[in-house]
Parts: C-alpha cells; structure tokens; sequence
C-alpha cells in the first residue's frame, strides 16, 4: 500500500512540477482522429472509448492541435447522446487549445460547435456571439467548407431561437455555397434542415419536398446518421400531411437507425414525433407511451425547445384520458419551460448583436478604404516637398538626411536589440506559465480518474447527485464512496487548503480510505475517522504543536446497512442533514478535525439514526456557506441552504441539482468563488 501511495504522490509532483514532452508520431496520431470522426458516425460508444485512451498522449505530447481535435470530438460525443452540460465542459477546452495550435480552420469548427451546444440549452446571446466570432475568423480562410458550416450553424441557432424564417435564409446561403463547391455532403445536410424548417412553419408541402431530397444524396453517400436524421423530419411532415402509417413507419426506421448508433438526442425526437401521431390517430395509450417514454431522455438534457413540444402533447394527452391532475401538471411545467424559454431568447439582443458584425465589417472596410487615401495623398504631398527642398538646398539637405539617417540607424539598432531580449523574455514567461496550467490540467485528469463517478453511486441507491466545483483547477474537497455487501459507506471532505495542496491532501485521503474500509474491513464510522487522522499525522510527520498547526481535514461519513437502513454517522467539523416526510433533521460532528489540533486528540464519536424509503441524505463542505454573494454581498450561511433543501421536498433530485446549481451561480454572480464547494444528496 505505502509503494501504491507513493507512486500516486510522484505521479501528481510530476505532474505539478513540469512532465517532460513525450515524442509522438503526429501522422499516426491524426489518422486515428480521422477513425474517430467516423466512429461518431457510426459506432459513437466506441468513438468515446478511443478518444479517451488517446486524451492523455496528446496531453503529454503537447500536441495542441490533436488535443484541441479530440475535446471536440469528446463534446460532440456528449451532444449524441443529449449530455449538453458535459459537453459544455469540453468545447471550451477544445477552443483553447485549437488557438494554441494557430490552425484556423480548427478554431472555426470548435467555435461554430461550442456556440450550437449553448443554443440548444438556450444560451441564445453566447451562442451567437461564438457563431460571429467563427465568421469573423472564416474572413480570413479560404475554406469554403468552413464558411459553408457557419451559415448551416447561424441557420441552426436561430432555428434554435424559433427565428425559422431568418433561419431558412442562412441555410439558403449556404446551401448555395455547397451546390457552387460540388460538397455533396452538406448540400444534402442543408436541404434536410431547410425541410425540418419548413414543419415548424407548417409548411409540409415545402418540407417534403426538401427532405426527399436531401435524403436522396445521404443515400448516394450512404451516410447513416444523416439518413437518420432525414427520416425524423419526414415522420412529422407525413404527420402534418395525415400520412399517419406512413409517419410511423418512417419513425420506426429512423428509430432503428438512431439507436444503432446510440444518439439519445435523436431518439427523444422521434419518440416525441409518434406520440404526436398516435395523439392525431386517438390513439391516447400509445401516444403517451411514446410521449412518457420521450420525457425520460429529455428530462436528462437541456434543450428547451424538445420540452416545450413534447410537454405540450403530454398534457394534451392526459386531457383527452380525462386525468386532469396530470393534465394540469405537465401544463404547469409547460408554462414554466416557455417562461424559461422566453427569458432567454431576446431577439431584440441576437438582432442588435448581427446588425453589429455587419456594421463593423462595413466600417472596417470603410476605414481601410480612408487609410488608403490618405497615405496616397500624404505620400504625394511628400514628394513635391521633397522635390521643393532638393531644388532649394541640394547640398544642405544631404548633410542633414545623411546625419539624421546615422543617427536613426544607430537608434533603430538599439531598439531592435532591446526588443529581441524582451521578446525572448515574454516568450520564456509564456511558455512556463502554459506549462504550468498544462501541468495542473493534467493533475485534474489523474484526480478525476480517483474520485468515483456519481453514476456509481445511483446504481447503490434510490437516487443521487454530486455538485463538485473545485475553486482552482484541482480541488481540495473530495467525496468517496465504496459497497460491500449490503454496507455502503459515503463521505464528503474538505482538506486544509485548496488547489494543488488540497489536491495533494485529497489524494491522501482517498488513499487512506481505501485501506481502512476496502482492505482492513473496519466499518465503525467513528473508529475510520480515528485510524485516518493516526495515518495522516503520522504521513505528515509532524511532532510539534506549539505553531497551531491544523493540517488534516473537516470530514463527514456515513455507514448505510441497506438490509436494515440502520445509518451511523460520524463527522470531524461537518454535519449532515437528513430530509424526511419534509421536516430536515441535522446531525452534528465532532467539534476538531481530522489531523492536528491545539486540543487533545479525543476519539470521534458516532451516531445512529433508522432510515426509511424516501429520506434524502445532504452532506456539504463549507465551501457553500462561506461564499460571498447575493445582492449585499454577504455569505451565503448554512441557515439558507436547510431553507433550499426543505423547500425542494417535493421535487425530484434532477430538478434539485439544477436548482441547488443555479441558485450556486446566481448567488456568487461576478464575486471571485473563494474556496472549493462540493454537494452530494442522495435518496433512500
């Protein structure tokens, strides 16, 4: 275990202190991007698979262009599957590091598919200034495949937006583009979103049209996911027209199709699709199958505009059944999803925004065009000055020039000279300030891969969430959980410090678990906390108190017999709260923590508590209650969070964690986040 430990700690202090760059064939390497790219369009589960076993060669390479490449293909994996919010977690990384490697093409493609995923989580305002900021950059390239993408992406938020006229415009433009280049594959895309366009303006005549065509050269290329996505826009336009058994033959196939390549996204659509069609037919029971069924995949997403139609069917399904109860639920959830929807789209903003490009890019040509004539006119004003003084004082002017010109040759020489060791410097200072984020992003990959992953710890219970904001890169908050048999043990901890020395600390702390419970089997709560702090006093080899030393960490666990729901608990300067029938229960720690103290070492003690179905179990760091924020900028406090954890009795632990995470946003607003903050809540 000590040898496990250490090469834990000398892989972070590598990491931490500057990993040497490992040679890397980059031919070989892009050919595997290139196996990627068609992966996601056929195998998307195995796309994920390969990204992520070459994620940490590119790192280490420092391959900038292949590490930008695949944190793109990693966020359009995450779109696939409808997890926009993981994929806003790698867009933003795949831009960095795509202007880093100077390839503009690139920095196009990771901008236009950043600002398509904060459309579809209606972020309508960022989006578009990410699209404008594409198209300013596709000015410069002489790609037409790129300035294709960024009208097809333009077309696409605002069809996002609801804006399907102004949409159709975009996608005009370049689908022209396309037909002008010979580019098959995106004239046929184009034309299939033109034909999606055209059923939302229930024109079905239009969108016919347009999706027969389209997929007629998605077929020549044999593109399956555009086949796919061809048909979902056929099964609502045979819908629109009363082609009943056609639409859900169409949907069928388009299913079939989606769920061989496992996009979870498309599948929401379609299923959404034939609930419409059944609901037409009054076909009431299949129609909210589908419907039902269509919700559960939405409800793990963020798109607006998917909730808001199939909210509608929902409750217009549950009217025609008579079940009004329900009926007048999903109508209140509509409601709020178009409320939500229409805060965040101000079209007023998007058109001010666009209006803005256009003028600029007028203005700049307009301020080119002036520069140009004034140097011409100065530059002619020069010369008949010039030819005066000549005439005048030929000898004079000489002299003086060839004075002037030593003397100016000997300054510009000494600028030059300071300018190259400055630039020398700056260029030092960048490259070991890039290297030490690259370090520390790499040292927050090792410590995702050790702390476990919250889908995990759903399978061993009702329900769960973690909210996990490191203030820093790496974080010095940690949680861990393990089963065994019917005991499952969790904690949350927050180590002295935060960032690499709480990272470092962490890693320690989850190594130490690990040995206490996985290995030596100890299941009393209070006796763990005993043997961690012993561990880590000793690890740290610290004697001497008389400098107030508070090494260690604040730390909560709980033990769950989930035969009997018996929970003992015990904390070192944390607490839990227990929700129960919508009263919340806090149950208090040991007032020291876990590691040196001015106090004597006294044993932590335990507590326990019967649990039953349906309690939900709220174990948070202080990182949330300190935080300043609000309109008078003061702490956030604990009293707020037990408000927010009661208030929140009677909704599901999905729109509890949207909810605890917007409230989070909301209230630190532009204050800087001044320590780690973690969450996790769980159901019985």
């Amino acid at each position: 275990m000590f040898l496990k430990r250490f090469y834990i700690l000398l892989a972070l202090a590598k990491v931490l202190w500057g990993v040497s760059q490992i040679p890397l064939d980059t031919t070989q390497f892009n050919k595997t991007l290139l196996n990627v790219d068609k992966l996601l369009e056929q195998q998307t589960d195995s796309a994920a698979l390969l990204i992520r076993e070459n994620l940490n060669k590119a790192l280490k390479a420092r391959y900038s262009y292949g590490y930008s490449r695949l944190n793109y293909q990693l966020a359009r994996y995450y779109t696939l599957k409808g997890l926009n919010d993981s994929a806003l977690l790698y867009s933003p990384i795949a831009i960095k590091h795509a202007r880093v490697s100077k390839n503009n093409d690139l920095t196009i493609a990771c901008f236009l598919l950043h600002a398509r995923i904060l459309s579809t989580v209606a972020n309508y305002n960022e989006a578009l200034k990410y699209c404008l900021q594409a198209q300013r950059f596709s000015e410069n390239t002489g790609s037409v495949k790129i300035k294709t993408k960024v009208w097809h992406d333009l077309g696409l938020i605002y069809s996002n937006i609801g804006s399907h006229e102004k949409s159709l415009y975009y996608f005009g433009k370049g689908r022209q583009l396309a037909f002008e280049s010979q580019d098959t594959f995106n004239y046929a895309n184009i034309t299939a979103r033109m034909g999606g366009e055209y059923n939302y303006l229930n024109k079905p005549d239009s969108s016919l049209l347009f999706n027969l065509e389209g997929l007629k050269y998605f077929k020549l290329l044999q593109h399956k996911r555009g086949i796919g996505a061809t048909l979902t826009n056929l099964s609502a336009t045979y819908t629109a027209l009363k082609q009943y058994q056609k639409a859900i033959e169409t949907s069928k196939e388009a299913l079939k199709i989606r769920e061989e390549l496992g996009d979870n996204y498309a599948i929401a659509i379609l299923k959404s699709n034939m609930a419409q069609t059944f609901l037409d037919l009054g076909n009431y029971k299949e129609a909210l199958n589908y419907a039902l069924s269509a919700q559960e995949i939405i409800d793990r997403q963020e798109d607006s505009n998917m909730e808001i139609s199939n909210l509608s069917i929902l409750k217009t399904i549950y009217a025609h059944l008579k079940a009004f109860d329900k009926a007048y639920q999903y109508s209140e959830r509509y409601l709020q999803a178009k409320e939500k929807h229409f805060t965040n789209t101000n079209l007023t903003a998007l058109n001010e925004l666009q209006t803005r490009y256009e003028i600029d890019k007028q203005e700049r040509e307009i301020a080119l065009l002036q520069t140009n004539n004034k140097r011409a006119k100065e530059k002619a004003e020069a010369e008949s000055h010039r030819r005066n003084i000549i005439l005048g004082a030929v000898i004079i002017v000489l002299l003086l020039i060839s004075v002037f010109a030593f003397l100016l040759y000997k300054r510009v020489q000494q600028s030059q000279q300071q300018r190259g060791i400055i630039e020398k410097q700056k260029m030092l200072v960048d490259e070991k300030q890039k290297e030490i984020i690259d370090s520390i992003t790499y040292a927050q990959t090792i410590q995702n891969a050790i702390i476990p992953q919250e889908t995990d710890l759903v399978k061993d219970v009702a329900d769960a969430f973690v909210i996990f904001r490191p203030k820093d890169i790496v974080s010095g908050d940690f949680y861990w959980f393990t089963k065994h048999g019917s005991d499952l043990f969790v904690v949350v901890a927050d180590c002295t410090g935060h960032g690499v020395p709480g990272a470092f600390m962490s890693l320690m702390g989850i190594s130490y678990l690990n040995e206490i419970v996985n290995e030596n089997k100890i299941s009393d709560t209070a006796q763990i906390l005993n043997l961690l702090r012993d561990k880590l006093v000793t690890t740290l080899n610290k004697t001497s108190r008389e400098r107030n030393n508070r090494e260690g960490m604040d730390i909560a666990i709980i033990h769950i017999d989930q035969q009997t729901n018996n929970m003992q608990f015990s904390a070192a300067n944390n607490n839990l709260y227990v929700l129960s029938d919508g009263a919340l229960t806090e149950f208090k720690g040991d007032k020291m923590p876990v590691g040196f103290h001015t106090e004597n070492a006294n044993s932590f003690t335990s507590k326990h508590h019967i649990l039953k179905k349906g309690d939900r179990l709220f174990m948070i760091t202080d990182g949330l209650p300190d935080q300043f924020g609000g309109e008078k900028g003061k702490k956030f406090m604990y009293k707020r969070f037990e408000k927010l954890a009661t208030d929140s009795a009677s909704q599901n632990l999905s729109q509890v964690k949207t909810l605890l995470n917007q409230t989070i946003t909301n209230w630190q607003g532009a204050n800087e986040q001044i320590d780690d903050i973690t969450c996790l809540v769980m159901e019985i």
